[in-house]
């Protein structure tokens, strides 16, 4: 299986709102009138082209053969991607520590017990 490379572009990440709304996929034609019709662009095919080769590339869509055409699909659903994009945040800037995150978020601060309690019961779901 490929590495998914969790970061999109805000062109990117429209293609992507559009794809995670559809459970069937999209023809080109469909993304490229749905980009200039809801999002007011008027981006020419090879500009559209670029954008969802390199959604393919970052292995976040993938597309299968249909008739003549090509059917964009996602290659993750939405919270899949929300988990990846978290974990390789952790991992790029707090070597994956929840713990050395939370102690930069809260500026180095104790934590009331109420949400500490809440973190504990969350972590014990996992």
């Amino acid at each position: 299986m490929k590495k998914i490379k969790y970061e999109m572009s805000e062109s990117e990440e429209m293609i992507m709102k559009y794809l995670w709304n559809s459970q069937e996929g999209r023809y080109f034609n469909e993304i490229m009138e749905h980009l200039n019709s809801t999002y007011q662009k008027d981006w020419k095919k090879q500009t559209i082209n670029t954008f969802i080769k390199r959604l393919i590339d970052k292995g976040l869509v993938s597309f299968e053969h249909v008739g003549g055409s090509k059917r964009y699909v996602s290659a993750i659903n939405r919270e899949q991607y929300r988990q990846g994009e978290a974990k390789s945040f952790l991992d790029e800037f707090y070597q994956g520590s929840v713990y050395t995150f939370l102690s930069a978020l809260s500026g180095g601060k104790s934590i009331d017990e109420k949400t500490a309690e809440k973190l504990r019961n969350m972590l014990e779901e996992e």
